[in-house]
């Protein structure tokens, strides 16, 4: 009897460690997470994978938009086969995800443009605003300084029972939700980091003093972004 239960309980966990396992390769198959990592007055950078294909090379196409007028006056597009070492590090496939392409900002004239991507039909995270000519240096920003900045997504992991609620009552959305400590920055407080304005709706409890969350869809995207060091702007 005592051995029956012993080895009905060893399947019992071999069939626990099973799906456990199989989980994440059920949820990722078939996704193609990416982030914009930058946006300067020569090109736009970032990452895209296949993850049901990791040994792919993915097509990303960058569109840029008057924020102006609202139509697109440019649609560039590149393969995501640079090499990225941050994402090799992380166990990430081969690492070779990495894009940048040219943008021919001065052809476009002066205004504000929204950068975004594309890859596998999806949007990758990580919008960015650029200014061009008398847009080029924002006129209503003050910057608050350095700050740790690191990433979550709604995952048990990330967000426990939470999910994608934020505790201002909102669905927390990527490339605009982010996490602060609240005694430092109000919420409801619009943020530019790293050339994305997001807005202050959630926090946390491992988020204390000049520590800033940033949310995105997938945890991926969360690894993918580590901790870095970034001056944060208020948007006034």
């Amino acid at each position: 009897m005592i051995r029956t239960k012993k080895i009905q309980w060893f399947l019992g966990t071999l069939l626990m460690i099973a799906l456990l396992t199989a989980a994440p390769t059920h949820v990722l198959a078939g996704q193609t997470p990416g982030i914009i990592d930058g946006a300067d007055e020569t090109s736009v950078r970032g990452w895209a994978w296949n993850s049901s294909d990791p040994s792919s090379s993915e097509e990303v196409k960058v569109t840029i938009t008057s924020q102006t007028t609202g139509t697109v006056v440019g649609e560039l597009t590149t393969s995501a086969s640079k090499y990225r070492k941050d994402l090799a590090d992380q166990g990430t496939g081969t690492g070779n995800y990495g894009f940048e392409v040219s943008v021919p900002w001065s052809s476009y004239g002066d205004g504000s443009y929204l950068v975004e991507a594309y890859a596998g039909g999806q949007k990758l995270s990580g919008s960015r605003v650029y200014g061009v000519g008398s847009f080029a240096s924002a006129t209503g920003l003050r910057s608050l300084g350095i700050f740790r900045t690191t990433a979550y997504c709604p995952c048990r992991s990330c967000s426990g029972r939470w999910g994608g609620r934020t505790s201002t009552g909102t669905v927390a959305t990527a490339g605009h939700t982010i996490s602060v400590d609240p005694r430092v920055i109000p919420y409801g407080s619009r943020l530019m980091i790293g050339g994305v304005i997001y807005t202050a709706e959630d926090c946390g409890s491992g988020v204390k003093g000049n520590h800033i969350d940033i949310f995105f869809n997938t945890h991926g995207e969360t690894r993918a972004y580590g901790t870095r060091n970034m001056e944060v702007f208020l948007v006034q």
